[in-house]
């Protein structure tokens, strides 16, 4: 494999990473819109969790937060 190969399938690879971080971040919204039963027409804990229910969710939306990368 020469350099240009190299280089294009290293291209390809660099865009098809993005394409799946974006789709990842778009699906880590919905799930918080799910655990926070977002979406009501005042935004509100429209199941309505205690506090004490609502830890394990708060826990996961920490574990699912966006990654900070700079370009």
């Amino acid at each position: 494999m020469n350099y240009e190969q190299l280089t294009a399938e290293q291209a390809l690879q660099i865009a098809n990473l993005k394409e799946k971080v974006d789709i990842l971040e778009q699906d880590r919204q919905r799930v918080r819109n799910v655990l926070f039963c977002i979406g009501g027409p005042l935004n509100d804990n429209r199941l309505g969790f205690t506090s004490a229910q609502l830890q394990p969710f708060w826990q996961i939306s920490e574990l699912t937060a966006p990654l900070e990368i700079e370009p």
